[in-house]
């Protein structure tokens, strides 16, 4: 991609192509994200059966997904930071796969955080903790 002068008169045009970039780019994640098309999925199920299980109260729906959302953009970060590393070298290199490494790390916190939040819900709600009143 070239780099292009932003054009200062045609501001709306503007916004417009970044919007029409940005749903570029979900497309690509939905389409070629196996994490996105795969586990994510798969825990958004998981955390609605447990809320089910649980009671989950409309908090914790709400932290739920608003980790799930951090976590779809942990993982557009990540397949950005793997596709520009690809781009660089396809060559075996020591400091590309550390960048990797660090970005799927990043991934991973993310899903074990929905995990454990989760789980702790449900736990809390079984045992009969209302955490929340911990809170306030």
């Amino acid at each position: 991609m070239i780099y292009q002068k932003p054009d200062k008169r045609n501001v709306f045009l503007n916004i417009w192509r970044n919007i029409v970039d940005s749903g570029r780019g979900l497309l690509i994640m939905f389409r070629e994200s196996g994490t996105v098309r795969r586990l994510i999925p798969i825990e958004i199920i998981g955390g609605i059966l447990f809320g089910l299980i649980g009671h989950f109260t409309v908090l914790e729906y709400v932290v739920l997904a608003v980790t799930i959302v951090v976590l779809f953009t942990v993982e557009t970060m990540n397949t950005a930071v793997e596709e520009v590393n690809d781009l660089v070298t396809l060559e075996e290199n020591f400091r590309v796969k550390r960048s990797k490494d660090m970005a799927s790390g990043a991934v991973a916190v993310w899903h074990l955080m929905y995990v454990l939040e989760a789980v702790f819900f449900l736990i809390a709600h079984l045992a009969g903790f209302a955490w929340w009143e911990h809170l306030l």
